[in-house]
């Protein structure tokens, strides 16, 4: 019996043996066929710095870039905005010319041939910084998305106002295939050659263009823009800030800026926006002239001091949030084309004083009511900037007194969002 075990064990494992043997191991080597990937650079794609460009046209908006200072009492924010239009050269990699004129809006009842006579002439020469070295290292295009430091001369057409010289720094962007923006600091003189001498009659102020552009560039692809305008992000509430005017020398220092939060209600496309104003004024500027000889001089030079604040809420509706949602393109934030009503709580308080014999001091302090309807546009752009830009009609009468008024208001802002 214990033979035949053994045997049976003995068996087993010959043949075990046996049938690691005719274990067979083969190799085979396939080919897997690889789809090219290209990860856009959000940056590269929206603000095209590899997209050679050496002639571009510019028809926008320009703003704080006028040939005269207006007393805020006149003042209407879209008063501080003028057309643009500009032709910008790169004759080398790193330099360019830049020719532009500003033409400025005032309001409805100002005949357009004063605001063509106001038309600031600008020339610059422009040194971008850093292009050359982008060059190089094939992270930029020899285009006009850089900084750059300027060189610039100031002539208004008027024969009332002197030209002015000056440096400028600043930075500017190709947006899209069709649109530029340019924010800069310019140091500037009020007279050229130093007439007044080396350090007499300088001043520090801010200035802002944002528009369309035409040029010699191939139109790219454009990626998401939701990746852009924040269209997929569930946004809430965001608050705002907008770039600041400046303008600080010896004849005028003037301060603008606001500050605003925006609210959302639920998942609507309804929101809630409150905008804090606040201006204040100190120098000479044009006022407009309501006493004798008013219609042969609509403006007077005066010395003014000025202050104004003013808080705005706006109901808002973004009509087009329900269709984009729908398509899958967005809708969940502050971007895109909204109506709505502008109710305004302003105080204004200035005085004003002319050396003409036929002026009449002014001393005015005022709070007024505003309320009318809204039809605006608002993008928000990457993380933490703004473009809004609203319209309204407006009812404004002016607490304590029998005096009322109706109008158009424009408010443009350009900024940062948190």
């Amino acid at each position: 019996m214990q033979k035949g075990v053994l045997s049976l064990l003995l068996l087993l494992a010959v043949s075990v043996a046996k049938a690691q043997d005719t274990v067979s191991v083969s190799y085979s080597e396939e080919t897997a066929t690889l789809v090219k990937q290209r990860f856009l650079d959000r940056y590269e794609n929206v603000f095209m710095t590899k997209v050679p460009t050496r002639h571009m046209f510019k028809i926008g908006l320009s703003q704080y870039y006028q040939a005269k200072q207006f007393a805020l009492s006149d003042d209407r924010t879209i008063n501080s905005t003028s057309l643009q239009l500009g032709y910008e050269f790169k004759f080398l990699p790193a330099f360019s010319i830049a020719l532009s004129g500003h033409i400025p809006y005032y309001d409805l009842q100002t005949p357009f041939r004063e605001s063509f006579q106001n038309t600031v002439l600008d020339a610059q020469l422009r040194w971008f910084m850093n292009m050359r070295r982008r060059i190089r290292r094939g992270i930029s295009a020899n285009n006009f998305s850089g900084n750059y430091l300027a060189i610039f001369y100031n002539m208004p057409s008027t024969k009332d106002d002197d030209p002015r010289i000056g440096l400028k720094l600043g930075f500017q962007r190709r947006f899209l295939n069709f649109g530029f923006m340019d924010f800069a600091v310019a140091l500037q003189q009020g007279t050229p050659f130093f007439h007044y001498g080396i350090l007499d009659n300088w001043d520090l102020s801010t200035q802002a263009s944002f528009g369309l552009a035409l040029g010699d560039w191939k139109k790219a692809k454009i990626g998401p823009l939701c990746d852009v305008f924040l269209c997929d992000e569930h946004i809430s509430h965001q608050w705002k800030i907008r770039l600041p005017e400046i303008t600080l020398g010896r004849y005028m220092i003037r301060i603008r800026t606001a500050f605003a939060f925006e609210q959302k209600i639920g998942t609507s496309p309804f929101s809630v926006n409150f905008q804090l104003n606040a201006d204040f004024s100190d120098g000479f500027n044009d006022i407009r002239n309501s006493g004798p000889y008013a219609e042969f001089r609509r403006y007077l030079r005066a010395r003014s001091k000025e202050k104004t604040a003013s808080l705005s809420i706006q109901p808002r509706y973004y009509f087009l949030s329900k269709m984009q949602r729908l398509r899958g393109k967005g809708g969940h934030g502050f971007s895109g084309p909204y109506t709505g009503i502008n109710t305004a709580y302003a105080y204004y308080k200035g005085n004003h004083r002319s050396f003409r014999l036929d002026f009449t001091d002014i001393h005015r302090e005022t709070y007024s009511l505003d309320a009318g309807p809204l039809l605006g546009y608002q993008l928000r752009i990457f993380g933490h900037g703004y473009f809004d830009c609203n319209t309204s009609y407006n009812f404004k009468e002016y607490l304590g007194s029998t005096e009322t008024d109706f109008g158009f208001r424009t408010n443009i802002t350009l900024g940062l969002a948190f």
